[in-house]
């Protein structure tokens, strides 16, 4: 049998050896790309979990108040919003870093995926941004609101004057015949004492929160 030249065997060797390390780095570069495919997955949650955040407190901050609770209610969100922000801010250091990882091996996002990343970089700002005009806007919307009260409280006064006159007209009532009459308008009368007694602690918790000198409504008594 004739013997294979080691030259020959050397070169199969070589051959296998190149496939070998060809198929390893082949392999290496899936296991690569894969990673770098879920690190830029990572990056575009993390960027959508934050910016729904984000949607959140521009919604609640754009919303109109009804009256003067909601407006109080916006203005005490706006004093405090500032911790989640600077919460939600590390949370953004934490997600460009996951970005800066993918630019080291040249990831490539969409454009509409880079748009992503710049408006999350810049959501703080452009929250602030919105807290300023929005509180420009809520003054203005105070005054709206206090200018209606006190058209309402002009029209209450009104209101409890007519009462109390027909509180004052049941001294006339003396005719025992009448009785189930009296009772009705008595019953009628308590209704609406009850009603405007509502209103008037309606009215002057409004004038506090609005910080305005509280009416006396004690002739209600």
């Amino acid at each position: 049998m004739e013997r294979i030249p080691e030259s020959v065997i050397v070169s199969i060797f070589e051959i296998n050896i190149k496939d070998i390390r060809n198929a390893y780095v082949g392999k290496y570069e899936q296991i690569i790309e894969k990673e770098i495919k879920l690190i830029s997955t990572r990056a575009i949650e993390k960027n959508l979990e934050i910016s729904m955040q984000f949607d959140k407190i521009n919604e609640k901050l754009m919303t109109p108040p009804k009256d003067i609770e909601e407006l109080t209610e916006i203005k005490k969100y706006i004093s405090e919003i500032g911790i989640v922000i600077e919460k939600n801010k590390v949370d953004i250091d934490s997600c460009m870093r996951i970005y800066d990882i993918c630019n080291e091996f040249n990831h490539e996002f969409t454009g509409g995926e880079n748009d992503d990343k710049w408006r999350l970089f810049g959501a703080p700002k452009m929250i602030m941004k919105t807290i300023e005009a929005q509180t420009a806007t809520l003054e203005k919307q105070k005054e709206a609101f206090i200018k209606e009260m006190e058209a309402e409280q002009e029209e209450f006064e009104e209101t409890l004057d007519s009462l109390e006159l027909t509180v004052e007209g049941f001294a006339t009532y003396d005719d025992i015949s009448k009785y189930m009459e009296t009772a009705e308008a008595v019953e009628s009368v308590n209704e609406r004492l009850a009603e405007c007694l509502e209103r008037s602690r309606r009215y002057n918790q409004r004038e506090f929160l609005v910080g305005k000198e509280g009416k006396d409504y004690g002739r209600l008594a």
